[in-house]
């Protein structure tokens, strides 16, 4: 790469779309995102417009080309990342016959729960490494088969959002063993679509795009947008990987045998791992970027969605997250406690029927009060996915903290004094967009290096000591009223 050079990831999120421009050395240079539309309802229901995620990854990419351009660099390869578990019906033209499912989705709740109570459901899980839920793709498509019989039928094609914004950009249907693996139709084992997945979904393969590579690449010349690019010469398009995988991938994980916890939307604890491993019990996920490439993890919806939620719609606060976080620093600690799961929750109760509860509720609370006890649910959560993640990751020696949610002083050292591993912090970054540009800066002979860590803050003894204590009454909490 020449210095006049630059390497763009875009990650596909649920919450927004991002574009990011990185010089060879990893350093930021641009960045621009739009917020994506979901749709929800009392039904279960958060579904996309498909074409209207097209439109804004277009978009952004736009946007950033142009800020590329006006700094006189070009584009030497660009790598996608993209949220798990989404799933569009296509007509045989390639055209959407029903808005796309997110892993949001909870209506096929009692599908997956009827897979997991039967043999076949430990069996399935154990050969595709994706936990029997709502989220996963195969649930999905039995679901639509049995409610949406009309649409099901006429489907030609199944797939996710990333590739249908790839087939918008290049025209071929194919699909990354990241994004495959996390619907729970692939073997983890031999990257390739399992028989017996296929047969409880009632899809054939040739339904499902082709599995390739990661590190498979398109001209970026060839691409829908070419025109548009400032692109250097041999510039390519690298399809990536899902945004869990490549946000593990860009946290060195790996090398630097830890763990890392990431509250974005959703919370996910996340381990690097050379083989395919998966926990009966847990139901973690085991994901793959290639042979030998695996990520481990327990994923959560009890992430900033709660806070956003909260603040936003219980509280009626919008825009002011911020203040209010900072001032739920400022309150005195008590007897309430919260149960973050506004969402439902997946790891480690794999129910959809989760629902949240604030107990020790007084006249004297307000809302910091109430938002320090949903922080600090979260955090309780996060602790309890370390716990278990420990036993399931080979010698992880301390767990990074990823997140904006950890810029707010009074939360980064309470999760220090809550881990019971070595706290480090990571560089604040789009850890599922810096990723997809290291795969797409391998393809351009470039390798950009981890995101950078920091120590995280001391754990002062008084403040573990309560917080131990206060961690214990919640889980007594949360197993009664589950119970």
């Amino acid at each position: 790469m020449n210095r006049d050079t630059c390497i763009v990831g875009l990650d596909l999120g649920t919450t927004s779309i991002k574009a990011v421009a990185y010089t060879p050395a990893g350093e930021l240079l641009a960045s621009r995102s739009a917020v994506v539309k979901t749709e929800t309802g009392p039904d279960g229901r958060a579904v996309q417009n498909p074409d209207d995620v097209v439109e804004l990854a277009v978009a952004v990419l736009d946007e950033v080309a142009g800020d590329i351009a006006r700094m006189g660099l070009r584009i030497a390869a660009l790598g996608m990342s993209a949220a798990m578990h989404s799933l569009v019906a296509l007509t045989h033209r390639g055209e959407p016959l029903m808005p796309a499912m997110t892993w949001m989705d909870a209506r096929p709740a009692e599908v997956a729960q009827a897979l997991w109570a039967s043999e076949d459901g430990p069996r399935l899980y154990a050969r595709t490494g994706t936990p029997i839920h709502a989220m996963a793709p195969v649930c999905k498509l039995a679901w639509l088969r049995e409610q949406m019989p009309e649409v099901f039928a006429k489907a030609r094609r199944f797939v996710s959002l990333k590739e249908y914004v790839w087939h918008h950009l290049f025209g071929e249907w194919v699909c990354d063993p990241a994004m495959a693996s996390a619907t729970g139709l692939l073997d983890v084992h031999q990257l390739r679509w399992d028989p017996g997945a296929l047969e409880f979904a009632g899809v054939r393969a040739d339904q499902l795009s082709r599995v390739v590579p990661a590190d498979w690449s398109q001209p970026l010349a060839s691409s829908s947008l070419a025109s548009r690019l400032p692109l250097a010469e041999g510039a390519q398009a690298v399809i990536g990987g899902s945004d869990g995988v490549l946000a593990t991938l860009a946290s060195g994980a790996k090398e630097r045998e830890m763990l890392l916890a990431t509250v974005g939307t959703s919370l996910a604890v996340r381990a690097a791992s050379q083989r395919p491993v998966t926990n009966a019990n847990l139901r973690t996920f085991c994901y793959a970027l290639g042979e030998g490439e695996y990520v481990l993890g327990a994923p959560s919806n009890a992430g900033g969605i709660v806070i956003d939620w909260l603040v936003q719609t219980l509280l009626s606060h919008p825009g002011q997250i911020e203040q209010l976080l900072a001032a739920a620093g400022e309150v005195p600690v008590d007897h309430l406690l919260a149960l973050p799961y506004v969402a439902g929750e997946r790891a480690p109760f794999w129910d959809e029927r989760m629902s949240a509860a604030w107990v020790g509720l007084r006249l004297h609370h307000g809302p910091a009060h109430v938002v320090r006890a949903a922080v600090e649910g979260v955090l309780f959560h996060t602790r309890w996915l370390v716990e278990e993640m420990l036993d399931l990751a080979e010698g992880a020696r301390g767990v990074m903290l990823a997140g904006r949610l950890f810029e707010q002083p009074w939360i980064a050292e309470s999760a220090a004094a809550l881990m019971p591993v070595p706290v480090w912090r990571q560089a604040d970054a789009d850890g599922a967009a810096y990723g997809a540009a290291m795969m797409a800066g391998r393809r351009a002979g470039v390798d950009l290096p981890p995101l950078a860590v920091t120590p995280g803050p001391q754990a002062q003894a008084a403040k573990r000591a309560d917080l131990e204590r206060r961690y214990a009454t919640w889980r007594e909490l949360v197993e009664k009223l589950r119970a």
